[in-house]
């Protein structure tokens, strides 16, 4: 009823703004009105108000019977919630990026439902007095509590087009329980009942308590990431819909029991933009400006907005010299990190280790994206297709806990083992392998722990890992022979020539490239933005347009059929105009004479410099079939950023001058251009996850071999 309730709300609000934006008159969309001494233009300043319902969704570990632990346990519920609230924006980049401040009210009721047939582990039974037999009883809990909060979310305001009048809103949330009772109801329903079995007054709900009071944090926090649109009712009121998703951080409970509230949140809003008035003095004539315009650059802009403004800013002429690639041929190696890991106390794995593959027939490792952390969230999916592939190979899910996730080493046993459960029913359930083939085991903490000294230490701790009686089930994921573009410089500089740039508010810049569609997709070509740039006031004279790690990426789409990119330049003026430029730089793309093979190499675990058994193995192999008489090798050592600098230069050191010495014992004669560690100094990922920090504890090692 309540997914039903929240489709209409949806559906009614779209019919709204679908009606206001084709029968409102088209003067409510004109530009504002401008005098002899005076522009008004808008203010950067605007407020709303909004409300609308949301879909609660939560889930749970929390003991159902709280003073019996380890009976039984909530998982999840479902409830239907309102929201409204006041906002207030600060546009930094005019129709493109604003600061975002709202207060809200939200009623957000606490739904939990469970049914039980079990009690500590152990079936409950029930006595037919029909048939003489004993059954099997079925209980049906429900705890549910209807407060209201009170919150705050400060975020930003992102409009990523600026011909569509579509947005998306990032920010995060602080909410408090607002009043004096904060009670919960908890209702026992008995199910599955003989035919003729009752109670007296014929009541089949037989247990009734009340909490006087639930232990809420006093804050808790959230993640809002949404959608939205907006049309112009009036010069300054626009009517909005706006779609978000809510991720609670953390449980909403003050005590040990884990309880995470998220929400699909929709509202209907309406934002006034407040307008400012601002003095201008004449230059010079209208008609001295309009004769600059260069005959050869393309610039949008209507006769009436070039009319409102005194003195309008032109974009006489763009340029710049050719965008020089480099083409190689790369065979690259991404060994898998074999850890699942777990939020504190929780047993349910996170989203990104499930990313959308379509069908389990149609995932094939070799289109996976050639970045080490896409490969390594795919890991689930990999092992399972893997275990598909060889029906005789045994995989061994072992599940860890920090050591202080519960007071109690038999609780914290149990979080390990629900950790490997939950593992193993995305491999039984997704891919279809049989129980039979799975084997779960526990350990208090990791054989090789991280420092628990470290917040971040714990993290690491909190995992499930994998191991398999065949090799080939966690084998490095190796893309072979593809080609690679990259910049031969880190960034392309346009000149930009202005006619009266002190007119100018903002502008944005950027390089294109035109996707063409294959035979079997839509015959539109799309224009693909490679490099962007952005700033306030008017663009330098040489613009730069940065040539990093994401322009390198998305070159791979295009090979060497790329032969030219454009340059395009808007600058949005004081009075709203927004004036264009555009050019064409051509491509040079140039052969490499090198052929390259790398490997990243996942060795290491926390504070140690020796190498594990089956990474000696991955190396001996590449060294033997990756490294030719002339070729040429540079071995690269990093740690994360825990511990102190000196020491972390000199452990990222002893890791490089480890795989040197295993690779001299396969190969004595191999040529070293560099063995060098660097620390902390350059992390190569986000130190912010696990992962991202057992992925910096790595040494690279780079082959350059002559082509034929």
């Amino acid at each position: 009823m309540s997914q039903f309730i929240m489709l209409f709300a949806l559906r009614c609000a779209s019919l709204l703004l679908l009606f206001a934006h084709v029968f409102l008159p088209l003067s409510a969309q004109t530009p504002l009105q401008t005098s002899e001494q005076f522009t008004v233009r808008p203010s950067p300043w605007s407020v709303s108000i909004f409300g609308g319902p949301s879909q609660l969704f939560h889930t749970s570990r929390m003991d159902i019977l709280l003073d019996k632990p380890g009976c039984c346990q909530y998982e999840r519920g479902t409830a239907l919630g309102l929201w409204a609230g006041l906002g207030v924006e600060y546009a930094l980049l005019p129709q493109t990026f604003s600061l975002s401040a709202r207060a809200m009210f939200a009623q957000r009721p606490l739904v939990l439902s469970e049914t039980a047939s079990t009690a500590f582990g152990r079936p409950i039974p029930r006595y037919n007095p029909n048939t003489g037999d004993y059954g099997t009883l079925q209980r049906r809990y429900t705890y549910q509590s209807d407060i209201p909060f009170l919150a705050t979310d400060i975020g930003v305001k992102i409009q990523p087009f600026s011909t569509l009048p579509v947005y998306l809103r990032l920010s995060g949330e602080i909410a408090i329980p607002i009043g004096n009772r904060r009670s919960a109801q908890q209702t026992v329903q008995l199910e599955n009942l003989p035919q003729g079995y009752a109670f007296p007054n014929d009541m089949r709900e037989i247990v009734t308590t009340r909490e006087s009071s639930v232990p809420l944090r006093q804050f808790s926090f959230a993640a809002l990431g949404g959608i939205g649109g907006e049309i112009p009712l009036e010069s300054r009121l626009f009517l909005g819909l706006e779609v978000n998703y809510r991720y609670g951080l953390g449980s909403i409970r003050s005590d040990a029991q884990d309880w995470r509230m998220n929400a699909l949140q929709a509202a209907l809003g309406l934002r006034w933009n407040f307008t400012e008035e601002v003095l201008t003095t004449p230059k010079a004539s209208p008609e001295a400006s309009q004769q600059t315009l260069a005959e050869n650059v393309d610039v949008h802009a209507s006769a009436e907005t070039l009319a409102s403004a005194r003195f309008p800013l032109i974009v006489k002429a763009l340029s710049g010299n050719p965008v020089e690639l480099q083409e190689t041929v790369v065979t690259q190696t991404f060994p898998l990190l074999l850890y699942i890991f777990f939020d504190s106390a929780s047993v349910v794995v996170r989203n990104r280790y499930n990313p959308r593959i379509g069908s389990p027939s149609s995932f094939n490792e070799q289109n996976l994206p050639k970045e080490t952390m896409q490969i390594y969230y795919h890991t689930l999916h990999i092992v399972g297709r893997r275990m598909k592939a060889n029906p005789s190979a045994m995989l061994t899910i072992t599940g860890t806990t920090d050591g202080k996730e519960w007071a109690n080493a038999d609780q914290r046993q149990i979080l390990a083992m629900q950790r490997a459960r939950s593992v193993a029913s995305f491999l039984t359930g997704f891919w279809g392998i049989p129980q039979s083939r799975i084997k779960l085991t526990t350990r208090d903490t990791p054989s090789l722990p991280s420092n628990g000294r470290y917040t971040e230490g714990d993290e690491e701790n909190r995992r499930v890992e994998l191991t398999a009686s065949v090799p080939e089930i966690l084998a490095p994921v190796v893309h072979a022979q593809f080609l690679e573009l990259t910049p031969l410089q880190e960034k392309q500089l346009v000149l930009v020539k202005l006619l009266n740039p002190e007119e100018a508010e903002s502008y944005e810049g950027r390089l294109e490239a035109t996707l063409q569609p294959s035979s079997r997709s839509s015959t539109i070509p799309r224009a693909d933005t490679l490099a962007l740039t952005k700033g306030i006031g008017a663009p330098p004279e040489r613009l730069p347009l940065l040539l990093g790690r994401k322009f390198a990426a998305k070159l791979l789409q295009y090979g060497p059929a790329l032969n030219e990119v454009r340059c395009k330049l808007e600058v949005m003026q004081r009075n709203g105009a927004v004036m264009r430029g555009e050019t064409v730089l051509p491509v040079s793309i140039s052969k490499n004479q090198y052929e390259v093979s790398r490997l990243n190499l996942i060795v290491f675990d926390f504070d140690r410099d020796d190498m594990r058994a089956t990474n000696e193995v991955m190396l001996r192999r590449f060294t033997q079939e990756s490294i030719k008489p002339a070729s040429q090798v540079r071995i690269t050592g990093s740690t994360d950023r825990l511990g102190e600098l000196r020491y972390n230069q000199e452990l990222s050191e002893s890791r490089a001058k480890a795989v040197q010495d295993v690779m001299k014992r396969v190969n004595p004669r191999i040529p070293f251009l560099q063995v060098r560690g660097t620390g902390a100094s350059t992390l190569p990922f986000d130190n912010d996850t696990p992962e991202g920090r057992y992925y910096c504890r790595t040494v690279r090692i780079d082959v350059q071999t002559p082509r034929n």
